[in-house]
C-alpha cells in the first residue's frame, strides 16, 4: 500500500476501519502506517479508536526509526506542547532537529521555534544537536530517544 493510499484510507473511513486495515502493515514495519497507528491511538478524530498514548507513542518512534520526518515531528510536538506526556523540551528540540536532517533543512526547522519559544540556552541547543547527530550515525534504529 503505499503513502497515497493511506493518507486517503486515513482521511475517507472511520479510524476503527483505518486501525484494522493498517494495524498488518505496521506490525510489518511500514514506516507511514506505524504513523498513523500511532496518530490514531493519541488522537483519535472520530472516536471509534481507544486511546492509548503508550501505544500510540511506540507505533510513531518505529515510524521514526524507520526515517519518516513527520512521526519525528509528532513525538517533538508531543513533549514541546501535548498535555498527554510529560514535557521535554530537549527531548523535543532533538526529534524536531533529527527531522530537519532528514529532510536537509536545518536552517529551518522547528527546532529554531523550539530555542526561541521556549529560550533553551545554547548548551541545551548544542548538545540537543549533538545527540540527533549522532543518532545519524549510529542509525535511527539505534538511537537511544526512539528507543521503546
Amino acid at each position: 500500500m503505499s503513502e497515497e493510499d493511506i493518507i486517503s484510507l486515513f482521511y475517507a473511513k472511520s479510524h476503527r476501519e483505518s486501525y484494522e486495515t493498517l494495524i498488518p502493515l505496521a506490525r510489518k514495519g511500514n514506516k507511514v502506517a506505524n504513523y498513523f497507528i500511532g496518530n490514531m491511538l493519541i488522537s483519535p478524530i472520530d472516536q471509534t479508536v481507544e486511546t492509548n498514548v503508550i501505544k500510540g507513542i511506540r507505533f510513531l518512534k518505529g515510524s521514526a526509526r524507520a526515517g519518516y520526518s513527520p512521526a519525528l515531528e509528532f513525538l517533538g510536538n508531543l513533549y514541546a506542547y501535548s498535555e498527554k506526556v510529560k514535557d521535554d523540551i530537549v527531548r523535543a528540540h532533538t526529534l524536531f532537529y533529527l527531522a530537519s536532517i532528514i529532510e536537509n533543512r536545518v536552517d529551518i526547522g522547528y527546532h529554531l521555534i523550539i530555542e526561541d519559544e521556549f529560550e533553551i540556552s545554547e548548551g541545551e541547543a548544542n548538545k540537543s544537536k549533538e545527540a540527533a547527530k549522532y543518532c545519524i550515525e549510529v542509525g535511527l534504529e539505534n538511537c537511544a530517544i526512539l528507543a521503546e
